[in-house]
């Protein structure tokens, strides 16, 4: 079934908002998560909004990542995605994440407490890897009925040299290929400062998710700038 994207063009205030809102729908319609929404995009100041239905959390991130690939996107607010399906009580929600947990080698041997209010799946304790961050949100966004995740895991402790030397490993002038933009990522006591620009808002939410991966962090600060290296252009099919 193709996408169908309604274009709010009355309220998108400037011919750059409405640039941004046909390669936003371009993004959309070009990508398999994605392909079948109906979705009405609106873009004003250059902060997106996406408005309709999709079926869980995994597919509205999905969006957020589409839209957030196209340079000029500043932001993107999601509160007007709608779930397709009536959520189950969250003691159940809550149940299906521990049981799916337990059943995952690798994270059954974590120390991880799962609450669930109003759908919102908050997630405590340790995991022996901080990588394992990025896995436990796509296991919480396929369980029905939850529309968010928050994380408030703790890693396995490291020193800031071994911390740093990661942060080099992504960040760093001589690293190829370089991360797009140009970022200085510094960490004291398991706080990772992340300063500089990048391109595209998506850029952005990948620092962030790296620094967050990274054994012994304890804190990321979004000190990036986000700046398109050129002027917003219509993506043509």
């Amino acid at each position: 079934m193709a996408i169908v994207l309604t274009s709010l063009a009355a309220r998108a205030g400037t011919l750059e908002d409405m640039d941004l809102r046909r390669n936003v729908e371009m993004a959309i319609r070009g990508s398999a998560p994605t392909a079948n929404l109906h979705l009405k995009v609106e873009v004003v100041d250059g902060v997106v909004i996406p408005e309709g239905i999709v079926h869980d959390l995994l597919q509205a991130d999905a969006v957020v990542e589409n839209a957030g690939s196209i340079k000029g996107v500043r932001a993107i607010e999601r509160s007007k995605m709608r779930f397709e399906s009536e959520a189950p009580p969250d003691a159940a929600i809550a149940g299906r994440i521990i049981r799916t947990i337990s059943e995952v080698a690798h994270l059954a041997t974590s120390s991880i407490r799962v609450d669930v209010r109003g759908g919102v799946v908050t997630l405590e304790g340790s995991i022996s890897r901080a990588s394992y961050r990025a896995e436990l949100r796509k296991l919480c966004g396929a369980t029905e009925g939850v529309t968010d995740v928050v994380d408030r895991l703790v890693s396995a402790d490291a020193p800031d040299k071994a911390i740093q030397r990661s942060l080099d490993g992504v960040f760093g002038a001589r690293v190829q290929p370089p991360f797009p933009g140009r970022v200085e990522a510094l960490v004291s006591g398991g706080a990772v400062v992340l300063s500089g620009r990048v391109p595209r808002l998506r850029d952005r939410d990948a620092a962030l998710r790296t620094a967050w991966s990274i054994d012994g962090v304890r804190l990321v600060v979004d000190d990036l700038r986000i700046e398109p290296t050129s002027h917003v252009s219509v993506v043509r099919p």
